[in-house]
């Protein structure tokens, strides 16, 4: 018995130690490659035994351009390198000014920015550069290091954290990982295309052998010293000089008028000043026009629904310049563009319909009036009369924001992305203000786009031409009237519908990554976004409300305030829920349904018909009860006259706000919130002095050029697209 039984304990043993050797082979696979993760997955998918800030260091620690091919550099980095080892205060400012160990990779901090300030303050014996340099890196080819992400943002499992930057999912609602932004302190001396050339050198060598291969990309626009480097040439002067005479023009005439107020010289029998060139750019007859309420003109209420409606839109261009910017960390761009009660922002993509439907309500309201006047002289000066008058009325603020953006602005501020934003949009206002003035910049490219908004006007100007014949035909011949209209609604509704079935395009724009970060990027607002065509529904809508409204009002139609209230709730409820709709389209790896996006892009703007249409059918028929104050409120009466303005202003405000930044910011809601609320202030701000000092005179002017059609200057020049309410008396439109 003893022998069998020391045999099997000998087996057993044996065994034993067999399992135990074979464990501890398989533990120190997984331990002796250091950070590689599972050896077959090793085998498959190379992983560098450093993590990838370590390699940034390794390549940048002790990174120089002595051996630069331009004399110059090789000079002043040589000198560098030389007082850096004596610890000379200006080397060592240079040399600590920026980062070579990047931090908050993971979490989508792809820009490094170190201390531009420290840097370009450096001006003797070498002046600073700042550079900020981009820096992709590529994993090989062939080499799959994709993942499986949950739709927590924080959820990354046990993955390897290189598969983290390595393989990122090319997603639209993901910042990628793997492109990083670098600040760099150099010698004055040399050029982005040393420092391209010496940084893709160095990475070149530290990475190869990981088998990993960087793109590094350095433009000159991306370099700065503290000098301001944008030219002050004539058109700056110009410039300059006109608006400085303008606003002297303004000061000098307001002067004048409070001289002939206190003489009381002058004045009609009304007690009124008379009119005179001065007294037009007086700022106390502006400010008097711009506070001056007609509480009997039932159009107030569109003044309240701009501020209504502009507001958000406002705050939306304000996210998406402060997401286009610096920030460390991307969690909470992702979690608007990931998660449901923030996706419902992306969903409002045509905001701006609201505008073209009060436009084209307000066209038929004053042309139709116009045209049905007995008249002696040809149909074509009839037509054209208006269109001149509106755009002439729309050009002197429109010019004065394009001036400034392209020859005053890049003066104003310094920062390491100041040039690349605000440069570019002075260059593009420089070479293409002409597609604005002529109200075509809606069907050029959006890379060339001068003022981020001006599509609008182009657009809101074109319906209007359309618009004035239409309004003509129908005031001369109402059933043919009637069946243009129609015949154009049912164009303007059917032409998205077969733009995107044909052409296999989405539906709606998204609001995705790539959007946020370069909005001239989008090729779809050149295809859907921007085109009059995929848009007109809105504007003729408007018209063909107005046209019922009055209708309804001769016939004396007047609902309860149960049914105004209830359809209220009803249209809200119908519009809300087709409108985010589109939610489902940011569903990732989603098939296409064809027919699902072409009915979408055509239901997407009449979305707002049904809501507009239903409350000013109310409001002009019944009025809503207590709800009226909200409306008639005399604050909001006045901001809605600065729309027009504001509409000129606010991206260009933004931007500029914004360029100026030198580190990245931690986004949240609070903070978006409060940059909004603070760069709306600054946009109404300023939209008061251009209202000021150049809207306002200027109207009056058009108005004087015009006296012999005093009633048409008073309604459509001054009625701009959203500019500001009709400024009809109470004997000409009244609600009820």
């Amino acid at each position: 018995m003893s022998r069998p039984s020391l045999l099997t304990i000998a087996l057993l043993a044996s065994l034993l130690l067999t399992v135990l050797f074979l464990s501890a082979e398989s533990a120190g696979a997984h331990v002796g490659v250091g950070n590689h993760i599972l050896e077959h997955d090793a085998a498959k998918e190379p992983i560098p035994d450093l993590w990838l800030s370590d390699l940034f260091y390794r390549a940048l620690a002790n990174f120089t351009l002595w051996q630069a091919d331009g004399e110059a550099c090789r000079r002043q980095s040589t000198m560098y390198k030389e007082h850096l080892s004596n610890h000379t205060s200006w080397a060592v400012r240079m040399q600590e000014s920026w980062d070579r160990y990047p931090v908050g990779l993971l979490s989508g901090n792809t820009y490094q920015m170190g201390v531009y300030d420290e840097c370009v303050d450096i001006q003797y014996p070498v002046k600073g550069q700042y550079c900020l340099s981009e820096i992709k890196l590529i994993p090989p080819a062939g080499r799959n290091y994709s993942f499986k992400r949950t739709e927590d943002l924080d959820d990354f499992g046990n993955n390897h954290a290189w598969k983290t930057i390595l393989g990122w999912g090319n997603y639209e609602d993901q910042v990628p990982r793997n492109i990083f932004n670098l600040g760099i302190c150099i010698p004055e001396a040399c050029s982005a295309l040393e420092l391209q050339t010496s940084l893709q050198s160095e990475f070149d060598e530290k990475f190869s052998p990981e088998q990993f291969k960087t793109i590094v990309k350095v433009d000159q626009i991306k370099c700065r010293v503290r000098e301001d480097m944008y030219p002050y040439d004539t058109s700056y002067y110009i410039t300059y000089w006109i608006f400085s005479l303008l606003v002297l023009m303004c000061c000098g005439a307001t002067l004048h008028h409070i001289i002939r107020l206190s003489y009381q010289q002058n004045t009609n029998k009304n007690g009124e000043l008379s009119s005179s060139f001065l007294h037009e750019f007086s700022l106390i007859e502006s400010t008097k026009t711009l506070l001056k309420i007609d509480k009997g003109n039932g159009l107030n209420v569109f003044n309240s629904a701009k501020v209504i409606t502009m507001l958000p839109i406002m705050c939306g261009h304000k996210f998406i310049i402060l997401a286009s910017n610096p920030i460390s960390t991307s969690k909470f761009i992702e979690n608007v563009c990931l998660n449901g009660p923030f996706m419902l922002l992306t969903g409002y993509m045509n905001a701006v319909d609201p505008f073209f439907i009060f436009t084209g309500f307000i066209a038929y309201l004053t042309l139709s009036r116009d045209f049905r006047k007995p008249k002696r002289e040809p149909f074509w000066k009839t037509l054209s009369r208006p269109i001149i008058h509106r755009i002439i009325r729309l050009l002197p603020a429109y010019f004065a924001v394009m001036a400034i953006t392209a020859h005053i602005i890049p003066h104003l501020g310094d920062g390491p992305l100041w040039p690349h934003k605000s440069w570019e949009e002075a260059e593009i206002c420089r070479n293409y203000w002409w597609t604005n003035t002529l109200f075509i910049s809606n069907f050029v490219d959006v890379k060339y786009q001068c003022l981020i908004m001006g599509w609008y006007l182009s657009s809101d100007i074109q319906f209007f031409i359309i618009g004035v014949i239409v309004i003509y035909v129908y005031t001369k011949h109402p059933k043919y009237g009637l069946t243009l209209i129609s015949a154009i609604i049912f164009l303007s509704i059917s032409v998205p519908f077969i733009v995107t079935l044909t052409t296999g395009k989405e539906g709606m724009d998204k609001i995705t990554i790539p959007y946020i970060m370069y909005l001239r990027n989008l090729i779809s607002l050149n295809e859907s976004y921007r085109p009059s065509y995929m848009r007109a529904t809105p504007f003729f809508s408007g018209i063909a409300l107005s046209l019922l409204v009055e209708k309804l009002k001769e016939k004396k139609v007047k609902f309860s305030q149960i049914v105004v209230h209830s359809g209220i709730i009803a249209a809200w409820t119908i519009g809300l829920s087709a409108q985010f709709y589109g939610i489902v389209f940011y569903e990732r790896d989603r098939p296409y349904y064809p027919l699902e996006h072409a009915l979408y892009s055509t239901i997407s703007h009449c979305t707002w018909v049904i809501v507009v249409g239903w409350m000013t059918i109310s409001y002009f028929t019944s009025g809503y009860g207590l709800l009226e104050h909200l409306f008639q409120n005399k604050f909001l009466v006045i901001m809605g006259k600065l729309s027009y303005p504001v509409l000129l202003v606010n991206m260009t405000v933004m931007l500029t706000s914004q360029s100026s930044q030198r580190s990245p910011v931690h986004l949240s809601l609070r903070y978006v919130l409060e940059a909004c609320i603070f760069d709306t202030s600054i946009c109404y701000l300023i939209a008061i002095i251009l209202f000021l000092v150049v809207d306002e005179p200027f109207a009056k002017l058009t108005k004087k050029l015009f006296a012999h059609r005093e009633s048409i200057s008073l309604s459509i020049m001054r009625e701009t697209p959203i500019e500001k309410s009709a400024t009809f008396s109470s004997e000409t439109v009244k609600k009820n």
